[in-house]
């Protein structure tokens, strides 16, 4: 009953926060339509009309734009969208909260109709479904910050190799962000306009440790920077520490091929007790049932799962080996 009451309660929610929206953009919808009777139609406006699924996803920005007004929270926000800088995503934090938000809601409803109406596997569907775009960031700015670290030899070989040429530093951001792919060819790129704008390069290179979370990258920043104050050959240091950093990258790839027999070892380990108990259900379930029933199998499951925990620390521990 409670349940009901709540998926009704937020299903009307969401209604009245539809309509609202639909009257409040109806006068902009007039004008618009008014105003292109006298322009000519220009080219974004066709690939919008020849693309609908583009302009079907710009409604929907716009959508979780106006929910963010009313979820905006200014902390969570500033600190969320810093690691949206770091993932490259550009949004702002108030429209990825409506996005956790969302598939919380949507995670608690499914498991609560797939559960057959429990409110506490409704309530743990809430949290995963909350927590899972978070994680997916994570994972984002994680596989950003590998790409940017593998191309870092090049750039800096490109940058030294331009300063020898007789480019300044600045034309030499320019090159590398002009010819580097992504990652790294856009934040030097930002670092440029940045530097364009009258943000002194000093402040610009730190903007760009601070969105790019790379112990590499503040070794060269270090570099740059001492070498601005002291003076001294600046292309040789960046072919030493490109030289320095391909070391680095060649190491931790033969790390993880030796500790490859480790993680696999920890994952067969981790997913075998699950796949045996998963089996042995579907061919006895009687069996099994014993152990979610009474109080010796309820304390051996919590026994076996916390000892399962720790065995995935410790495999972790082994073969995560820091360089």
């Amino acid at each position: 009953m409670l349940l009901l009451i709540a998926i009704t309660s937020c299903t009307t929610l969401a209604v009245v926060f539809y309509i609202v929206y639909s009257y409040s953009n109806n006068d902009k919808k007039l004008v618009k339509d008014r105003i292109g009777r006298y322009i000519e139609r220009t080219g974004f406006e066709t690939v919008i009309n020849n693309n609908p699924s583009v302009a079907k996803a710009d409604e929907w920005r716009v959508l979780i734009r106006r929910f963010g007004r009313y979820v905006e929270i200014p902390q969570w926000s500033r600190q969320i969208e810093h690691k949206l800088v770091q993932a490259g995503v550009p949004m702002r934090g108030a429209e990825f909260l409506v996005i956790c938000l969302a598939v919380g809601f949507l995670g608690a409803v499914m498991l609560s109709v797939l559960s057959g109406g429990k409110l506490l596997l409704g309530l743990l569907g809430g949290i995963l479904g909350y927590i899972a775009p978070i994680i997916i960031l994570k994972l984002k700015i994680e596989r950003r910050v590998r790409a940017f670290n593998s191309q870092l030899g090049d750039a800096l070989i490109l940058v030294a190799n331009s300063l020898r040429t007789g480019y300044s530093f600045m034309q030499s951001i320019e090159m590398v962000s002009k010819e580097m792919p992504k990652p790294i060819g856009e934040e030097f790129a930002r670092v440029l306009k940045e530097m364009s704008l009258g943000v002194t390069t000093e402040e610009s290179l730190n903007n760009l440790a601070k969105r790019v979370n790379s112990e590499d990258l503040d070794l060269v920043i270090t570099a740059v920077l001492i070498q601005r104050q002291v003076g001294g050959n600046l292309a040789e240091i960046l072919d030493n520490i490109s030289n320095t950093i391909r070391e680095r990258v060649k190491i931790k790839g033969q790390i993880k091929t030796l500790t490859a027999q480790g993680r696999a070892s920890g994952i067969v380990i981790s997913l075998l007790p699950i796949a045996v108990g998963i089996l042995i259900s579907f061919v006895n379930p009687g069996y099994m049932g014993v152990l979610f029933t009474d109080p010796i199998g309820k304390a051996m499951i919590a026994a076996a799962v916390f000892s399962q925990l720790i065995g995935i620390v410790l495999i972790r521990k082994i073969v995560d080996i820091e360089v």
